[in-house]
């Protein structure tokens, strides 16, 4: 059975149905704002012999749609309509929590070290920027990488001493009671702005409901 279209309410096929159209030429603009606050004004002026077709269809909608609900294939495209919301939810909370704790300040003492190849990277790039002639990010890369892989472990080295004494000055750092305990504040800190970021969004879930069923009122008010 094919899926049927989820039911709209008479309001809102009266307002898909051609009337938003003519309130933006009516009204001059198609601010969101305006253009609902005129079409609430008209729809609740038009008559009920004129609001009938359009609720007459709504009731069609809704039929169908509450039919297809109950047979097999509409529990199964409902069900994994849900999960595919949840994981559109969940995918969101993460990037906005990572996010959030990248805007966390971080010390420098706390920074990992960069290796020798990004030492090296850091150092070479406004020089084959202006060897290229381009700022272009892949070619930059693909050049620089072709300049490390062709020098010697000689020429390497002094890349790889600094990032060396770079790791050791920071496990040192991490080591000692200081560098621990601002280790331990940053991870809180982090932490505590992940949290934040979740418990805002459990917030928005609990006034969900409200807001759809205001909305609702609204639009069929």
């Amino acid at each position: 059975m094919a899926a049927p279209a989820k039911p709209q309410t008479a309001y809102f096929l009266w307002l898909n149905g051609g009337a938003r159209e003519q309130i933006f030429k009516v009204i001059g603009t198609k601010d969101a704002g305006q253009v609902g606050k005129k079409a609430g004004e008209m729809w609740k002026a038009l008559s009920a012999s004129a609001k009938a077709p359009f609720e007459k269809k709504a009731k069609e909608q809704k039929d169908a749609w509450e039919k297809y609900k109950n047979t097999d294939d509409g529990k199964k495209a409902l069900e994994e309509a849900k999960a595919d919301r949840k994981e559109a939810k969940q995918e969101k909370l993460e990037k906005n929590a990572k996010k959030a704790a990248k805007a966390v300040e971080k010390d420098d003492k706390l920074k990992k070290p960069s290796s020798a190849y990004f030492l090296f990277t850091n150092d070479k790039r406004e020089e084959v920027m202006k060897s290229l002639g381009s700022k272009d990010f892949g070619a930059v890369a693909r050049k620089i990488s072709e300049m490390w892989k062709g020098m010697s472990d000689a020429a390497k080295k002094p890349w790889e001493d600094k990032a060396k004494a770079q790791k050791d000055a920071y496990d040192k750092y991490i080591a000692s009671p200081e560098g621990a305990a601002a280790l331990a504040a940053y991870k809180e800190q982090v932490k505590e702005a992940k949290d934040g970021v979740k418990g805002k969004r459990a917030a928005a879930d609990e006034e969900e409901p409200e807001k759809k069923r205001a909305k609702s009122a609204v639009a069929g008010a």
